[in-house]
């Protein structure tokens, strides 16, 4: 067994066990245990996490004595067997409903904190009185206090929590009763239930107002209590424990809360259980450790976690204590004792002097202290010139944080970086092999901020031969195991009076006594790192103000691109729409038989294509200010062709249009002058058969930013004794409104067939329509 250093059962005492008389009124008991918890745990204080766990521990049970001598114990398991019965309480004295204690311990020097975990473990219970040679009550002994005082960090810290979980999870719906629940513990014999509701956004919990209800539209079976001096008289319904996949927990009602509730006189039948849950469930995963648990918990102030594989499979439930009633006894002895053992062996070093002391006269350094001191110079003043030579923080940090840990000869070198929350980055590290990395790691650790932050932005250095020897707080101590720490020695990096971030080196493979001149060197460096900080920021801030320009830069870039995107998406729209127009004429062509009528269709059915082509060639064209128009001529006359295909037989299409590029704003009147009279060529052009008909469409600059287009065909020819201009053709009409539209003149030339002369101006080159 392990020696008696860790294991002093005086070390795990509670010296201030909650008593009343046999006389007492269960509510007052009640009341008493509500105070002593309520008393030790406001948030002003800042109690630690550890203090509250005793404090809670400590109000769970009182003890039943007459004159001096322990006659029962009325634990937070008795309270809520006392109230799922439904009995009225404030007739009942605890005398009637105590529990005879099971077992005291007697104190005496020959026991110790493996005596007392058996008997809790062998006896399943949570309170062991301890009493004096004369019977009187002196303390008590919980697992909580037990948890205290063991060191098992590197035990538990290897082990799963699917090896020390509570299966299974007892739930109910978050309308359910504080009544119902406390049937539910009482049945399970659980401290506490979690609270579901089910995924759909109708039945949300924060999404709407849950209206109380007995549980009348629930499953709901009678109460069936293990057996206890008082029957259930009242016949209270509630609903059966469940353990469905399809729900969400949101939350958590322990005896602690019921019981708070009865304290103050509640009808619990009337309470729902949402009102008084608490709100946070915190998950793990099955395979994380007992230490990460242990961590979690008391970073989020909460004595239990639910153990599941996702948010809807609960699989356990795990307490700070768990591990306590599931761990092999030999196992955690064994643990302890090569603990105790390492300290002892560290201790008894400690008392000698370092191997390289030698009696050397007074004022006289040692051969050993010179080549220290020489190796120490050389470590500065390399980093130091790097930090000269180099901009680039990460190489120096990681220069810095590799040199150091091979001068210290230790296991672990980081670098950590604070956020503004106090929470912080491993942002370098040079570890040994063999060790696991925390490179990159963020840690939240609401201990820091509480108890060493400020001691640090004073310059504290933090020096730890052995982390479970010198006093530092258990979520300090956790936080360390997790990560294989047995001894650390811990500067600030400073930035003024703002806390950069910490230098640590850390010692793995066992306790270490550190050097004065071990700090002093890493005092140094954290005063170079800092330098080296600053230099960079400056750097990066010259960086940045020169990214600013560019970035302005790109940023109109992209303003352009998404404005061609969105012409690009207009014309697509635009091209779409027409599209349908086109559509819909064609089906209500359908419901005419009159020639005249068909025709008016098609020609509007043309008219509309022409503008549609216009949009689509702008949608696909990498420039959107202006269009191919040779493209487009060859694909608006190809469609004519399709469209008059019985009038269209045998005809030629001749085109002579060289590098034209125009803006919509020309090309789609351009493009519908084209498609009046193409249309009339097809139309009237040619009526009767012959085999060299022929339409052609040219289109060149005259060089004086003048467009000339002519339209001509080969057939009979214009009618002598009609005006274009003055028509009641609509066609025709258009293409004298479209050419006024761009500033141009019109002429026919009717010698040979009809050839129309459209002189034109690119409109924008001269004024904006």
């Amino acid at each position: 067994m392990p020696t008696k250093g860790l294991l002093s059962l005086e070390s795990v005492i509670d010296r201030r066990p909650l008593t009343v008389s046999a006389d007492t009124p269960l509510m007052d008991a009640i009341a008493m245990m509500g105070k002593a918890k309520s008393s030790c745990v406001l948030p002003s204080l800042k109690i630690p996490p550890e203090a509250v766990l005793m404090s809670e521990a400590r109000a769970s049970a009182v003890f039943v004595v007459e004159g001096l001598q322990l006659i029962g114990v009325f634990t937070h398991t008795d309270a809520i067997q006392v109230i799922a019965s439904g009995i009225n309480l404030a007739e009942v004295k605890i005398a009637s409903v105590m529990t005879q204690p099971s077992i005291a311990l007697t104190e005496s020097d020959t026991e110790n904190i493996f005596t007392a975990l058996s008997i809790l473990r062998q006896h399943q219970i949570r309170h062991l009185p301890v009493i004096d040679a004369q019977g009187q009550v002196v303390g008590v002994i919980t697992l909580e206090s037990i948890r205290q005082a063991l060191p098992l960090d590197e035990l538990i810290k290897s082990q799963p929590l699917t090896e020390v979980m509570t299966a299974p999870v007892i739930q109910a719906p978050a309308t359910a009763s504080a009544l119902s629940l406390a049937q539910l513990m009482a049945e399970h014999q659980v401290n506490c239930v979690v609270l579901t509701e089910e995924s759909s956004e109708s039945s949300s919990i924060e999404n709407s107002k849950l209206q109380p209800d007995p549980l009348s539209e629930a499953k709901v079976q009678h109460s069936k209590l293990p057996t206890h001096r008082y029957t259930n008289k009242t016949q209270n319904v509630r609903p059966t424990a469940t353990l469905t996949t399809l729900l969400k927990p949101v939350g958590i009602v322990t005896e602690r809360d019921i019981i708070d509730l009865q304290a103050l006189s509640l009808d619990l039948s009337q309470i729902q259980a949402f009102r008084v849950m608490r709100a946070s469930v915190l998950s793990l995963s099955p395979s994380d450790s007992v230490l990460v648990a242990l961590w979690e918990m008391q970073q989020h102030q909460v004595q239990r976690v639910v153990v599941s594989e996702n948010p809807r499979e609960l699989l356990g439930i795990v307490t700070q204590t768990s591990f306590l009633q599931t761990l092999d006894l030999t196992q955690i002895s064994t643990a302890v004792e090569q603990l105790q053992q390492s300290i002892e062996q560290f201790e008894a070093e400690s008392s000698l002097p370092p191997p390289n002391e030698t009696l050397e006269p007074q004022g006289q350094e040692s051969p050993a202290e010179l080549l220290e001191q020489l190796e120490r110079n050389r470590l500065l003043t390399t980093i130091a010139l790097r930090i000269h030579q180099s901009l680039n923080l990460d190489e120096i940090l990681n220069t810095a944080v590799a040199e150091v840990r091979q001068f210290l000869q230790t296991d672990r070198v980081i670098i950590y970086r604070f956020n503004p929350d106090m929470s912080g980055t491993v942002v370098v590290e040079s570890v040994a092999e063999g060790w696991q990395p925390a490179l990159s790691s963020t840690i939240h650790d609401n201990c820091f901020g509480k108890n060493y932050a400020q001691a640090y932005k004073k310059g504290r250095i933090q020096v730890t031969a052995d982390i479970y020897t010198t006093g530092l707080t258990q979520c300090h101590i956790d936080i360390l195991a997790l990560y294989d720490i047995r001894a650390s020695l811990v500067v600030p990096i400073l930035q003024g009076e703002h806390l950069w971030g910490l230098l640590c080196a850390y010692h793995c493979s066992g306790p270490r006594r550190w050097r004065e001149f071990e700090i002093d060197l890493l005092k140094q460096l954290s005063t170079q790192v800092a330098i080296a900080i600053q230099q960079s920021e400056l750097y990066q801030q010259v960086q940045a103000e020169l990214a600013e320009r560019k970035r302005a830069e790109e940023q109109l870039k992209a303003s352009l691109k998404e404005k061609e995107v969105l012409l690009k998406e207009i014309h697509h729209r635009v091209k779409n729409n027409l599209q349908i127009i086109s559509s819909l004429l064609k089906l209500q062509s359908a419901y005419t038989k009159e020639e005249q009528v068909l025709g008016m269709f098609k020609d509007s059915q043309n008219r509309i294509r022409s503008m549609a082509l216009i949009h689509e060639k702008l949608y696909q064209s990498k420039d959107l200010s202006r269009i191919d128009f040779a493209e487009y001529i060859r694909d608006l006359a190809g469609n004519l062709l399709r469209s008059y295909k019985a009038s269209s037989q045998a005809i030629t299409l001749k085109t002579n249009v060289n590098d034209i590029n125009l803006n919509i704003d020309t090309a789609i009147p351009c493009g519908l002058i084209i498609n009046e009279l193409m249309s009339n060529s097809l139309k009237h052009a040619f009526p009767t058969p012959s085999i060299d008909k022929e339409i052609c469409i040219n289109i060149y600059s005259n060089g004086n930013y003048q467009f000339i287009l002519n339209v001509s065909d080969n057939g009979i020819g214009f009618p002598k004794d009609l005006d274009f201009r003055n028509t009641e053709s609509l066609g025709l009409e258009l293409v004298c409104t479209l050419t006024e539209q761009l500033d141009g003149t019109i002429e026919l030339d009717s010698r040979r067939g009809t050839s129309f002369f459209i002189t034109f101006s690119e409109i924008g080159n001269i004024r904006k329509t």
